[in-house]
């Protein structure tokens, strides 16, 4: 994870270096661009999430609307279903919904007129909600942590396909004994994503 982190800042820094006596200063604008996709995440760790849930494909969508130097700036959400795998530690229930909203801060880096990379952080209000046959049992409230990058693909004048990879960190209120605290409230996850993006 620590190299995961050093790399995408090394490749932040050698970007913003490599144009920064190319691109003239930019005043603080709006420009609007939308993404929506799919998404798996892949849970991992001692978690409850990893152990006893099975991840069904997600969505997601996303809107940058604030641009300065290349740096994007905007908001998100995604939703996935969770299959409950193991009734006797989670409930007698079938399913959780995990749902988030957060903010997102990514710098764009053109390789070719078709291709470009953009490494982001966000960070954002999350939430797991229990239930079965449409009726829910509970909701655990927390937040999210995410560090990634989207690989654009041009495919149109203001349209591309996308694939895009994220670490996912969580950390959601639950009411337990302080030995199984930690379990039922962490995740970590890889989300992987593919959709469409619109604007420039």
């Amino acid at each position: 994870m620590k190299q995961f982190i050093c790399l995408l800042l090394v490749c932040v820094s050698v970007s913003y270096a490599q144009n920064a006596d190319k691109t003239k200063n930019k005043e603080l604008e709006f420009n609007f661009n939308a993404r929506f996709g799919m998404l798996y995440p892949i849970q991992f760790g001692n978690t409850a999430l990893a152990d006893a849930h099975k991840p069904r494909i997600g969505f997601s969508s996303q809107l940058d609307f604030l641009e300065f130097n290349s740096f994007k700036a905007g908001v998100g959400a995604d939703f996935v279903t969770y299959d409950i795998t193991n009734k006797e530690m989670i409930a007698n229930l079938s399913t959780s919904k995990y749902t988030s909203a957060y903010i997102i801060i990514g710098y764009q880096k053109k390789f070719t007129e078709k291709l470009l990379l953009t490494p982001h952080i966000g960070y954002g209000a999350a939430s797991l909600e229990l239930g079965s046959r449409g009726s829910r049992f509970g909701k655990q409230n927390g937040n999210e942590f995410r560090i990634g990058g989207i690989l654009d693909y041009k495919i149109m004048k203001s349209g591309y396909v996308f694939i895009g990879i994220d670490y996912i960190a969580n950390s959601l209120d639950v009411s337990t004994a302080p030995e199984y605290k930690s379990y039922f409230s962490k995740a970590n996850q890889v989300q992987l994503s593919l959709g469409i993006r619109f604007g420039n």
